[in-house]
């Protein structure tokens, strides 16, 4: 593999911090917009203005609408408003995706601000979301393109899908490496491979070229809910900006519970611990959490979003030199560090 070069982490996202500041601006903008579209004087759109506005300027790595920018620059293409409207379209999916999550997984806090769900309710929580879906196809659909609104579809059922599966497989024993990988795909991995293809495509690259952003965005999203699993063991709640060990005080195995129960002492262990109840769980949790590290689960999992990088860089290398490149290659090597 030819050496890429990386940048330090304040210039990863320089080469297209104006389009960046401007996806950011129209998805702040929006519930303005809405406001302006509603009849003067109802002071409950007012209160959902300010709702909308708690959810969209909720702070965060930007991740996937700077894949699919700096995968629009990959070939030469000159930045347009397309390129713009696919950002902005990944961004408020991935909002509304971890708004629908925080409602099924009931949390209280994301990134450190109180969710929707804890402060509106439920109901509220998955109108909204809907509310931002909805969204985020009408800035799809602004492409013109038609393979790129057929695939944001797939990855919306995508995403719907993992959530449905990680729903009715928690408490279910045993959990295999290669059902954890298809569950992680939908979840997350969907949607970073549909973030740096749609770049390819509206940056004017070739098939092969195109299928290999699509590949570089699987690995990345695929190492980043790795490395999400694992700093679930090995975060802080404050650390992390949500409850930490939920995982698995859910009923939910990911994989350092998955590698650490080939070992049948492990899973013996994990099984009585589903079995306890509630109170028992939480009392049991520091030593199952030790057992489960003992056995290599975190190491060999740590090794395995290492493994997933290198197959994202190695995809990355059909394009030619860039700094757009190399803050692609620079934004997988974050993911490493997290």
């Amino acid at each position: 593999m030819t050496a890429i070069q990386t940048q330090p982490a304040q210039d990863i996202f320089a080469p297209i911090e104006e389009d960046l500041a401007r996806v950011v601006e129209v998805i702040t903008e929006l519930s303005i917009e809405e406001i302006e579209r509603c009849p003067a004087g109802i002071d409950a759109f007012e209160t959902l203005d300010e709702r909308l506005m708690h959810v969209m300027s909720t702070p965060g790595k930007k991740m996937r609408p700077a894949m699919t920018l700096l995968a629009s620059r990959l070939w030469g293409a000159v930045p347009d408003e397309k390129m713009i409207s696919m950002a902005v379209a990944v961004e408020l999916l991935h909002i509304a995706a971890l708004i629908h999550d925080d409602t099924v997984d009931d949390a209280d806090v994301r990134r450190g601000k109180a969710t929707a769900g804890f402060l509106w309710g439920n109901n509220f929580a998955v109108l909204l979301g809907d509310y931002v879906f909805a969204t985020s196809a009408k800035f799809v659909c602004a492409t013109g393109s038609v393979r790129l609104i057929s695939r944001f579809a797939e990855t919306i059922a995508e995403l719907a899908r993992g959530e449905l599966h990680e729903m009715v497989s928690n408490w279910i024993l045993p959990v295999t490496v290669d059902e954890y990988f298809a569950r992680i795909y939908d979840k997350t991995a969907s949607l970073f491979s549909t973030s740096a293809e749609s770049g390819a495509v509206l940056g004017g690259a070739d098939e092969d070229a195109v299928n290999a952003l699509r590949e570089y965005g699987y690995y990345l999203g695929m190492a980043y809910q790795v490395k999400d699993d694992v700093l679930d063991y090995e975060s802080t709640t404050d650390e992390l900006g949500k409850p930490a060990n939920q995982d698995i005080l859910s009923g939910k195995l990911t994989l350092p519970a998955i590698y650490a129960s080939e070992n049948p002492e492990c899973a013996a262990a994990i099984e009585r611990f589903f079995n306890l109840s509630e109170t028992e769980r939480k009392a049991a949790l520091g030593e199952l959490l030790e057992t489960i590290r003992h056995n290599g689960g975190v190491e060999r999992a740590e090794a395995t979003t290492s493994e997933f990088i290198d197959k994202a860089l190695l995809h990355l290398e059909v394009a030619p030199p860039s700094v757009s490149r190399d803050s692609l290659a620079s934004i997988a090597f974050r993911v490493n560090s997290m």
